[in-house]
């Protein structure tokens, strides 16, 4: 009789502490994913700024465009259109990293948080990559026609040799911005402040969720 009252006792016990054990772990759960949120949120505020000032920025560019063009300035059209195309890509980019952040936040499962943030990563490593292409365009931007004409050779060389620099030195850049193979000083240069570090952050917490799973 004594060793059933026992072993009632001890499955009693045993019962408690599962019970305690997995009210820590959904306690720890809940902490992690608003320490995840906290996160978010300091993540979006430099995403909102950027297309806050993005969008006029690229519809005064557009605007530029349109006059030069129907100014008959085709190569200044050319540069600031170009511009232009590449800085609506960046924000479309900008505007899916606040869907995406705000997906998180909505979101319990681990699994989704991390394929999306790794989504947020390439999306802001790919618009960081696709700015550097805005370099030749700037060139190309205060060509003159009328002294195309008058200097072809001088001024035509000059230009010509700086756009083929900078676009040698766009592609150059763009092929070794691997973010896998970087330096650490190079990619902590390039990759810090409050465009990356909440996703660092971030990752390291999904990753003490991990363990206590």
């Amino acid at each position: 009789m004594e060793n059933i009252e026992l072993s009632e006792l001890w499955k009693s016990y045993d019962q408690k502490i599962d019970q305690v054990l997995t009210m820590n772990k959904e306690v720890a759960l809940h902490i992690s994913k608003q320490r995840i949120n906290t996160q978010m949120n300091k993540l979006a505020l430099p995403k909102r700024a950027v297309t806050l000032i993005g969008i006029p920025y690229a519809a005064l560019l557009i605007a530029i465009s349109y006059i030069t063009f129907k100014a008959e300035a085709y190569i200044m059209a050319l540069g600031f259109g170009a511009i232009s195309l590449i800085m609506l890509v960046v924000l479309g980019n900008y505007f899916y990293q606040l869907i995406l952040i705000n997906k998180i936040k909505g979101s319990d499962e681990v699994i989704a948080v991390q394929q999306q943030l790794a989504n947020i990563k390439l999306s802001s490593f790919n618009a960081l990559k696709l700015s550097i292409y805005q370099l030749p365009f700037w060139a190309i931007c205060w060509i003159s026609i009328d002294a195309l004409k008058s200097s072809p050779l001088i001024y035509g060389g000059v230009n010509l040799f700086v756009i083929v620099g900078l676009t040698f030195l766009s592609y150059w850049i763009f092929n070794k911005f691997n973010y896998d193979k970087m330096k650490p000083e190079i990619r902590n240069t390039f990759f810090s402040g409050p465009e990356w570090e909440p996703l660092v952050i971030s990752s390291k917490i999904l990753d003490q969720i991990d363990e206590y799973k």
